[in-house]
């Protein structure tokens, strides 16, 4: 894919995250913030030196899925009833904690 494909269509978890109602589902829009922030740095950073693009092109695929999974989640929070939000949350947790974390080792092999 090309780096800018990921730009466009980050876009519409910008706009969530810019229009998220605050004191409500604040630490999962914070983490979609920093997240969505590290990746777009690394996009920058890799447009500069595309070879450097083709080398971590798995990296970047596999971190692009995990924000629109966290974001489809956080979606998916917002939505369900008070019974099963608690499901929703562990999955949130656990996607933050596991598979959030690999946005920013990316970020620190493209800066080194």
């Amino acid at each position: 894919m090309d780096l800018r494909s990921y730009v466009r269509q980050n876009q519409q978890v910008i706009e969530f995250v810019r229009h998220a109602t605050p004191g409500v589902i604040d630490k999962y829009v914070g983490t979609l913030d920093y997240a969505t922030a590290r990746f777009n740095t690394i996009l920058l950073k890799l447009s500069q030196d595309p070879l450097d693009a083709d080398e971590h092109s798995q990296d970047i695929d596999e971190c692009f899925s995990i924000i629109q999974s966290f974001y489809n989640d956080t979606k998916n929070y917002l939505t369900w009833s008070y019974m099963l939000k608690p499901i929703m949350a562990l999955k949130l947790h656990y996607t933050g904690s596991i598979h959030i974390p690999k946005i920013k080792i990316l970020l620190d092999k493209v800066n080194n």
